[in-house]
């Protein structure tokens, strides 16, 4: 049994998720359908990029992943089909598969060959007309060199990477989550390795840390802390309450960890 994960910024007050499952099923109905989410900032590759390296490994070996997040969608950009040791990942040509690209020895193939396509490809809907019908094939055992050519001059995206000026650690906000708990770009091994022994103050905007607790509840309500997401990032929520909002933040915004006399 197949199965096929989708991440979009579509939402789902409008029908193209259902569209592109329809497409999918028409041309393999045993397939195993996967909402990763539809939640995606509109056209916001970075966080779509992040989302899907949080998720892809958790799913079984060759689960096919499709990633529609394609503000240049009718343009030049091409689709690409990405293979991994493990896994399939289908998405436009723009960098959102950049992190899978980081962790990953990958093949890519540009998918040129309309025989795999809907039998009419739009200029605004390549999610239903290009992404799920590959996809969809794919699963059907039509190997990858015969859905497209392969190449080596794909997209890759800029990404953000924590960098340390002396005793300070800089990092940002890469992702916010719908409890608005701020994930960001430091890794947990990044930061163990600059702070080793030291005490260290976190710092974001006129908010002050200077310990990473185990759970939510580590503080009083309405109180901030600094815990290792699920991903093994630093993250920084408030107990029982909303960070982005009670600190006025967004991705991009900036965190230091700064190395304390002992």
């Amino acid at each position: 049994m197949s199965i096929i994960t989708l991440t979009t910024d579509f939402g789902l007050k409008d029908p193209f998720v259902g569209i592109m499952k329809g497409v999918i099923l028409s041309i393999n109905p045993q397939v195993i359908l996967v909402d990763l989410t539809h939640e995606i900032f509109p056209q916001n590759i970075k966080e779509a990029a992040f989302v899907l390296q949080s998720a892809y490994r958790f799913f079984p070996k060759g689960t096919i992943h499709v990633a529609v997040v394609d503000p240049g969608v009718g343009s030049r950009r091409r689709p690409l089909l990405v293979q991994t040791q493990d896994y399939f990942f289908i998405a436009p040509d723009n960098g959102v598969l950049e992190l899978i690209f980081r962790e990953n020895e990958v093949k890519v193939y540009y998918l040129n060959d309309p025989k795999y396509f809907f039998k009419k490809v739009s200029n605004t809907f390549h999610g239903r007309d290009v992404f799920a019908p590959v996809a969809a094939h794919l699963t059907l055992g039509i190997p990858p060199e015969k859905l497209g050519i392969e190449i080596d001059d794909f997209k890759r995206l800029e990404w953000p990477l924590p960098q340390t000026e002396g005793n300070i650690l800089k990092g940002e906000i890469i992702y916010i989550d719908h409890f608005g708990n701020l994930i960001t770009n430091i890794s947990q091994g990044v930061f163990q390795h600059f702070v080793n022994t030291q005490p260290f103050s976190i710092k974001i905007k006129e908010v002050t840390l200077n310990q990473v607790v185990s759970h939510y509840l580590a503080v009083p309500p309405g109180k901030f802390i600094a815990i290792w997401d699920s991903s093994g990032y630093l993250e920084i929520a408030c107990s029982l309450g909303n960070a982005k909002e009670k600190l006025g933040v967004r991705v991009g915004e900036k965190i230091e960890v700064e190395l304390l006399e002992k």
